[in-house]
């Protein structure tokens, strides 16, 4: 659970700076926006690297599964419904699910 966590924070950090350093120069309003556009710019980015490079989906999909296998094996229900999500998101870039 921790490294879940960490990785949120990793995947907010981006945001969170740019965020702080517009609200220095601009204000609340643009601050919110440029770190909000970042935040989700992030993962955009990496779902279009994913389309692009199909092998690299099909890695990300082989390494979802061995963790969602993993983690319902361990009982941690909501951890492995993570995995499987990101499992299909990856397959549905590589072309392989309808």
């Amino acid at each position: 659970m921790l490294l879940l966590a960490a990785l949120t924070l990793v995947g907010l950090a981006p945001g969170l700076i740019t965020a702080w350093q517009v609200y220095q120069e601009h204000g609340w309003r643009r601050a919110v926006l440029a770190g909000a556009a970042v935040t989700v710019g992030l993962p955009a980015v990496l779902i279009l690297s994913l389309i692009m490079f199909p092998p690299l989906a099909a890695a990300a999909a082989a390494c979802s599964a061995i963790l969602a296998l993993k983690a319902y094996g361990d009982d941690q229900i909501w951890v492995g419904s993570t995995w499987t999500c990101v499992l299909m998101v990856a397959l549905w870039c590589t072309g392989w699910t309808t």
